[in-house]
């Protein structure tokens, strides 16, 4: 763009010189267009062009691209059939703080990343489900939430109050309770007492407020480890090894061993338990009297599991949550990926009589957007989307209910009016106030606050690990509080249309396997054989081609 524009100058300095013949012309045409030249070279030293090619651009030039499209479109959705089956299996993909932007701009690196193209084109896995709602992530007493009151809402379908766990709105954020009757059952809950298997894998710590809010009641997020003194409740670790429905996990992979543990963990960690408990131990022993019960700490140990003869498995990969993928990279990694977790989780519900409901979160999406290393959010948001395509690929299309949604967005924003096929990561225009450079992933806060701005360069912010700048100053960027979209495929997903309240998730997903508050004849379909109804294709179809005929003929 600073090359095209500095070649106009020039020509349009030459213009002006040849239209004033009276005038000495100091300087040849090609000895102007030479300065151009270099001061055009010297600027892509600094500003180095980082595009991608459009794959499809002879083709998206053409009209009736777009008109086939859209009939491909309407096609496929005049033939869609509502699946009212009953879900065998459940699995809710929780991209953390993976709001609308960071979906799209993962969309595009996707691209750009993996496939060298411009990016705008390309799909991730939940982009081809054929069901998508919003819904709305305040809570009681916030407007905009974090991921314990969120996990509450999608998890037990009740909007509760902010960094409370399991617990109904008599509680509140640092409030010991050991009062019962304010605990919230789960999805999970509701999926045991009708006889399916649950598991939970996560990149976080698995007592983290995501994976924690299918199983704990808890009146903070923080209490992993211990409780307040005097303080009747028990800690969330403790909730997950000894009580319902953690106790009946069939699966539990991801990080945070030092929760469970008061002494050094198998890579020299310290443990932080002020009880002396070894809950892994207790795990091992208790789980065995069961069943194959099997507990791994490292990745060759994972992928050595026999899903056919294991009953329990246990997976904690590191001492605090498993590493960003970006520390992970090398093949000789001694931690997992989230589609290798999900995968073996799979492979072992997957033998379940009569089916599971499985959490799945990609964690730390949400970590690196506090950060606000935008490029570090969205390789994690590629490894989600690998997780999700691989388990869709595993899994009976017509008995298995997959939801992907977030649990709260972030401040991160696309911006500018960058070129199609721009780096994701790159530089979007230069600012007409101070003519610094600005990027195309900005965040409305956090640490990337600069005064006075300084220039970069796109060699410099293309890094995964680039901090990106913000509007104001904050040690940590904050959540947002824009509405998330909902996105599901399989048994009854079409339930999720419209806008609603993030509480709404889990009653859905119970509504279509038979459990909870639908348990028995109270959902609509309960046998396992029962079939898709057709939504009446054949109607709409005369009416549009009616209509089509109509405009036709005008």
């Amino acid at each position: 763009v600073h090359q095209a524009a500095a070649a106009a100058d020039v020509e349009r300095v030459i213009s002006n010189r040849e239209q004033q013949p009276g005038r000495v012309v100091a300087m040849s045409r090609a000895g102007l267009l030479l300065i151009c030249v270099v001061a055009c070279s010297a600027h892509e030293v600094t500003t180095t062009d980082s595009s991608f090619r459009n794959p499809n651009a002879a083709v998206e030039a053409d009209k009736t691209h777009w008109y086939n499209e859209a009939a491909k479109g309407i096609g496929e959705r005049l033939e869609r059939q509502a699946n009212m089956r009953r879900a065998r299996n459940v699995v809710l993909f929780l991209g953390d703080g993976m709001g609308i932007p960071t979906v799209t701009a993962a969309r595009i690196y996707k691209g750009q990343r993996l496939h060298k193209h411009s990016g705008e084109e390309q799909q991730l896995s939940w982009d081809k489900f054929p069901h998508v709602s919003l819904s709305k992530t305040y809570g009681l007493d916030v407007q905009t939430s974090d991921s314990a009151n969120t996990a509450t809402a999608y998890l037990c379908g009740v909007k509760a109050n902010v960094e409370t766990l399991g617990v109904d709105s008599r509680i509140k954020s640092g409030v010991c309770h050991s009062d019962k009757s304010t605990h919230l059952p789960s999805i999970m809950q509701w999926a045991q007492d009708a006889g399916m298997w649950t598991g939970i894998v996560t990149t976080s710590k698995v007592t983290h407020a995501t994976p924690a809010g299918s199983y704990a009641h808890s009146g903070h997020r923080d209490w992993e480890a211990s409780v307040p003194e005097g303080c009747q409740a028990e800690d969330i670790a403790y909730q997950l090894v000894n009580r319902n429905p953690g106790a009946g996990f069939k699966v539990i992979l991801g990080g945070g061993r030092k929760m469970f543990r008061a002494t050094k963990d198998e890579e020299g960690k310290d443990g932080v338990r002020k009880d002396g408990k070894d809950l892994i131990k207790e795990w091992q022993e208790d789980r065995s009297k069961k069943g194959n019960a099997s507990y791994v700490w490292n990745r060759q140990q994972l992928l050595s599991v026999m899903p056919e003869k294991t009953d329990f498995l246990l997976g904690i990969f590191d001492n605090d949550h498993v590493p960003y993928v970006i520390e992970r990279s090398s093949p000789n990694s001694t931690k997992p990926t989230l589609p290798e977790m999900t995968s073996v989780a799979v492979k072992i519900l997957s033998k379940a009589p009569k089916g599971f409901v499985l959490l799945v979160e990609g964690a730390r999406i949400d970590m690196a957007h506090h950060k606000s290393q935008g490029g570090s959010a969205l390789e994690e948001a590629l490894e989600f989307d690998q997780a999700v395509q691989e388990t869709r690929d595993k899994l009976n299309a017509d008995e298995s209910l997959l939801v992907v949604t977030a649990d709260h967005s972030h401040t991160f924003t696309m911006g500018g009016y960058p070129k199609r096929g721009t780096n994701i990561l790159g530089i979007a225009g230069y600012s007409d106030i101070d003519q610094l450079p600005f990027t195309v992933l900005t965040y409305g806060n956090g640490p990337g606050y600069q005064a006075p701005r300084e220039n970069f360069t796109n060699e410099q912010v293309a890094k995964p690990d680039h901090v990106q700048r913000s509007a104001f100053p904050l040690t940590e960027e904050t959540h947002g509080g824009d509405d998330v979209a909902v996105y599901a495929t399989g048994p009854w997903a079409h339930l999720y249309t419209g806008v609603h309240d993030q509480s709404y998730i889990p009653h859905v997903m119970a509504y279509a396997a038979c459990v909870g508050d639908f348990a028995g004849d109270k959902c609509a379909t309960p046998d396992d054989t029962a079939g898709g109804a057709s939504i009446p294709a054949a109607q709409l179809v005369a009416v549009i081609a009616s209509v089509l005929t109509a405009l036709l003929l005008r």
